[in-house]
Formats: C-alpha cells, structure tokens, sequence
C-alpha cells in the first residue's frame, strides 16, 4: 500500500495583505532608478578643490586711488607709469594686473584727450589683432612690455633729457650735505639717459663735491675708488666722520652755532674748540716785561753785570 499524507491547507490571504505586498513592490521598484541616479551624479560632480588653491580676490574690484588720466602731455608721461605702477602694487592679485593682456586694456582705459585719443585706439585694435588672429595669449608677458616701450617711445619728453642735462652739469654740493647731493645726482643721471658706469659720469660725481672732502677721500682712501658707488661711500663715510668731528669740536674750522649759543648763554665773550686751543698752545693772560723777569739761572758775574747803577743784592 501506498502512504498516504494528509492534505495540505490552502493559505489563506486576505485583501489586505495584498494590497500591502503589492504597494511594497511598487515603492520597491520606483526607488531603484532614483538611487541610481544619485550614484551617477555624485561620480560626474567634480570635487571642491582645497581652500588654499583657490584664487579668492582674482574678481575683487581694485582699491585705492587709480592713475590719473593722461591726456598726452610729454612731461607728464613717466608721472602716470609710476602712478599706474603704484597701482599695480596696490592691486597686484587682481586679474586686471596678472593677465597683462587686461592689463594693457586697463592702462589705455585712462587716456583721454585729443593727443592721445588716436594712439590709443590704434592699440586697443593692435592688442586684439595680436591675440585674436596672431594667437598670442593673454597671459604672454611680451604684451605689457611691448606696449610699455611703444609708449615710452610715443610721449617721452625729448626736452627732459637736455634739460637733465643742463642740471647735471650744474650741480654742486651745498654745504655738508651729502645725501641730498647723491639723491639729486642719481635723479638726474636717470633723466638724462646715463650710465652709472660710464666714466664720465664719475667724474662729474668727483667734481661736484666740495674741494675739502674729495681731498679728504684722495688723502685717506689709496687707491682712489675706482667706481661710482664706491666714490658715493667714500664721500658719505668722510662726511660722516666730519660731522662727528664738528659735533666733537675736533674739526678745523671755529665753533658751531650750538657751542655758539652755550657760550653765550654761560656769559662766555669768546669760544675756541678743543682744537683751536690745541692748535694755538698756552698763552698766559699776561706777559711780564723784560725788566720784571729774574734770571734764576744765570751766573754771579753776569749779574753784577748787569746790575751795574743799581744798589748791591743783601747779602745779610
């Protein structure tokens, strides 16, 4: 005989129970492609570069005063480059000045005026030819230098070179000080369009200077110094030493205005420095006369002599 099992029994499923299978799967399915896509996107999004490589101020807007406008006077053409330099410092992070094709753009954006207006638009056309059809790149360096020498070219006054050199020629130093001749010295030679290596712009410097200092430098400096800035030390280092001399009272010459006025204030009629006195060596107030010395020194028989007329000395 066969075994016999017992049936089974059928499950038993209400409505329900489905409708909460049935909306499970729904949720189920509609949730898969959302999850998808959010993978997808997150492996497209590049990620957020690091805070120390992004460039924070290359929008900003610039600050400070800007150039002033230049309306194509000659005199003033290095005046506004180092206007439009000091600018430049100011604002140095800022895409105007670090792409120097902005910056050519900006710097012809202060010229206004009927000497300058042709030029300037004929170098806005140039710089865009030369990066539009020429190809150049904004950030090719060549761009600002190029531009700077066109204009240096164009508006350099020709009559501030002669004029420099006239000065130049001219200049002697005045009195002690020596910075302000230096200083004025430097200015001009620039001007003039000199070298500072040129030999005859040492030699200017040496004749310049006051005859008792370049005698100072020749007597304590052998050789003599051979180039510009070593005959700018050596004048500034002699100087220096003659002022400290001065202050001392060490120098040659009389009493400063300041040993002047302590003189006068301690009710002194006349001041000599230390050196004067030196110089001159002591000098009593009062010069006996030659009846009023008595020569301890000299012999008996010369004395008799020469005390012939008078009373013999007490012998007691």
């Amino acid at each position: 005989m066969y075994p016999t099992t017992a049936p089974t029994q059928p499950l038993e499923i209400t409505p329900t129970q489905i409708e909460e299978i049935a909306t499970a799967q729904i949720k189920e399915i509609t949730a898969t492609p959302h999850i998808e896509m959010e993978e997808i996107t997150a492996t497209v999004t590049p990620p957020t570069p690091p805070a120390e490589n992004r460039t924070t101020n290359s929008n900003r807007s610039l600050s400070r005063v800007p150039p002033p406008i230049f309306n194509g006077d000659r005199e003033k053409s290095e005046h506004f480059l180092d206007k439009f330099m000091s600018y430049e410092i100011v604002n140095g992070d800022a895409r105007q000045f670090t792409i120097p094709y902005l910056k050519v753009a900006l710097c012809l954006s202060y010229f206004n005026g009927p000497k300058v207006d042709a030029w300037a638009r004929q170098h806005r056309l140039r710089l865009k030819q030369r990066h539009e059809q020429d190809g150049v790149p904004m950030t090719n360096k060549s761009l600002w230098e190029d531009f700077k020498l066109l204009f240096r070219m164009a508006y350099t006054d020709q009559d501030a070179k002669l004029t420099a050199f006239q000065k130049l020629s001219k200049l002697c130093m005045q009195g002690s000080d020596i910075d302000s001749y230096i200083a004025e010295f430097d200015r001009l030679i620039k001007e003039a369009g000199y070298s500072k290596y040129d030999m005859g712009v040492m030699i200017k410097f040496k004749e310049g200077l006051q005859p008792s200092l370049l005698r100072e430098i020749l007597l304590h400096n052998v050789p003599a110094p051979q180039t510009l800035v070593d005959w700018k030390q050596k004048a500034w280092e002699r100087q220096t030493v003659y002022k400290e001399l001065k202050n001392a009272g060490l120098h040659r010459g009389g009493p400063t205005d300041l040993q002047k006025k302590w003189a006068q204030k301690l009710g002194l009629k006349t001041y000599q420095t230390p050196h004067q006195r030196s110089s001159q060596g002591f000098r009593p107030s009062h010069t006996p006369t030659r009846s009023q010395i008595v020569p301890m020194d000299v012999d008996a028989g010369t004395m008799e002599g020469s005390n012939q007329g008078r009373p013999p000395p007490y012998q007691g």
